[in-house]
């Protein structure tokens, strides 16, 4: 299978799958809103892509900084904001419940998935409580204070114009040592972005102010683009008689921002 028509099956791969149709975070969410059956919400689809369509592409990752405000609908809400459970609670309540699947942090290619065990052990950790018992301490969700996205942009020939599909998503949580000192970033798992859409478009997030209002979930979030971001990688390429020019994307991310990070590989964390 070449390249080019791998990236393509990416595209148009969409699969289907029931889910439990409410969300409960273990107490963690505040205002959240269950959703009954009859509230299971459609996922629009993306449109095909025909390969022969496609001229060139990119393919990007890069971070969603939750602490910008642009980006705050996808971070821990207090009670007092119209808003319902944060998008890293979601996720950590259907996986444990085993309705998506993660897998391993250090290889985006959705190779090694992990099981619900191997989950807990990388959101959580053994500690002793007030009464010297060795008790199950999971993350707190303040902690995740970034996403990063894998990602694909695309010129569709056909319409003229580009594209982006997402590929993956991975909640990035922040490091503090004892003297509040940031050392740095760990990555927690990757998630197929295409089977973790229904799940992320039966939650809304925020609550509409009136029923007549625009619903606004998290997959339209990410789907119409709704949030800032900084390019931390990038690769990909275009057809061989494009090569000598910049293409429009090629421009268009000159003038994007973007961030530097190190692997420390003696403290397995990325750092600036």
């Amino acid at each position: 299978m070449t390249a080019t028509k791998y990236f393509v099956l990416i595209l148009i791969f969409h699969t289907c799958f029931n889910i439990e149709s409410s969300c409960q975070s273990g107490g963690d969410c505040f205002n959240t809103k269950l959703l009954g059956p009859e509230k299971i919400f459609p996922v629009k689809p993306l449109p095909i892509v025909d390969e022969r369509d496609v001229m060139w592409h990119r393919r990007l990752w890069r971070e969603i900084d939750l602490k910008e405000k642009i980006n705050q609908l996808l971070y821990f809400p207090n009670e007092k904001e119209n808003r319902n459970c944060c998008m890293y609670d979601l996720l950590y309540h259907k996986l444990m419940k085993g309705h998506i699947k993660a897998y391993d942090a250090k290889d985006d290619s959705f190779s090694k998935e992990l099981s619900i065990n191997e989950i807990s052990n990388i959101v959580g950790d053994s500690v002793y409580d007030a009464n010297g018992q060795l008790v199950y301490k999971k993350l707190d969700s303040r902690e995740v204070v970034k996403y990063w996205l894998k990602e694909d942009w695309f010129y569709n020939a056909k319409y003229a114009k580009m594209e982006v599909r997402i590929i993956g998503i991975c909640p990035v949580k922040i490091k503090i040592d004892k003297e509040g000192n940031i050392v740095g970033y760990q990555q927690l798992f990757w998630l197929y972005y295409p089977n973790l859409r229904i799940t992320l478009n039966n939650v809304e997030a925020f609550k509409k102010e009136k029923e007549d209002d625009p619903r606004v979930s998290f997959d339209d979030i990410f789907i119409n683009r709704m949030f800032d971001s900084y390019i931390i990688q990038k690769e990909g390429g275009q057809k061989q008689h494009l090569k000598q020019h910049k293409t429009e994307l090629d421009i268009k991310l000159e003038n994007e921002k973007t961030k530097l990070y190190y692997y420390k590989r003696e403290t397995g964390l990325w750092g600036n």
